[in-house]
């Protein structure tokens, strides 16, 4: 607040040259809102709006901080009387440097994901444009068939819309005797156990 008040002048100068030093630096990690709303799903709208306004909630704070360093005058200190104190502070101040944070890692981790994610995306169109077209040769099979409706049992038989295998018989690709209840194999094992009079 003293500083404001003693040089107002200089506080608005670095007010303004902070505004287009910060939309600088900050506008080239920005998001393009526009184009990932493009890609939301409805249900997620609200989740979306939401986490876009903390963005741009922190952006303005981040704005609202000057760009760089505010002057001190630190002539007006020159009653202090420990020897060399305000020297020090001057020194120590204009040597003051902060650096921009970093991503600490994360934006490479960010882009592996999303080469790994862009993989992925294009595997499962793949074989959904196999699918496709798989689905397409049934479904032209099914168009080309004459109506069910107007088939007799062996027309739909050569269709395939009627199964070969006869029902009621327990194991109906090993051949075998009525009542079906054993196959050949069995019954050929079990007549060699029977005495020679009940053959």
């Amino acid at each position: 607040q003293w500083y404001q008040r003693r040089v107002h002048g200089d506080s608005v100068w670095h007010r303004r040259a902070r505004n287009s030093t910060m939309a600088a630096r900050i506008s080239a990690s920005a998001v393009d809102f526009a184009a990932v709303a493009a890609k939301i799903p409805a249900q997620q709208k609200n989740a979306f709006a939401a986490l876009k306004g903390k963005v741009e909630g922190h952006m303005r704070v981040v704005n609202s901080l000057p760009a760089a360093l505010p002057a001190i005058d630190f002539a007006a200190y020159s009653k202090v009387s420990v020897p060399g104190m305000v020297d020090t502070f001057q020194a120590k101040y204009a040597a003051l440097n902060i650096p921009y944070p970093s991503d600490q890692g994360s934006l490479a981790a960010i882009d592996a994901q999303a080469v790994e994610q862009k993989a992925a995306a294009a595997a499962f169109c793949a074989a959904s444009a196999a699918r496709i077209a798989g689905l397409k040769e049934e479904l032209a099979k099914w168009e080309a068939m004459q109506p069910v409706e107007e088939m007799n049992r062996e027309e739909a038989l050569d269709a395939g819309l009627i199964g070969t295998t006869i029902s009621g018989i327990v194991h109906p690709d090993v051949p075998s005797f009525w009542p079906h209840t054993e196959t050949w194999d069995e019954y050929v094992a079990r007549l060699k156990t029977l005495p020679a009079d009940d053959h």
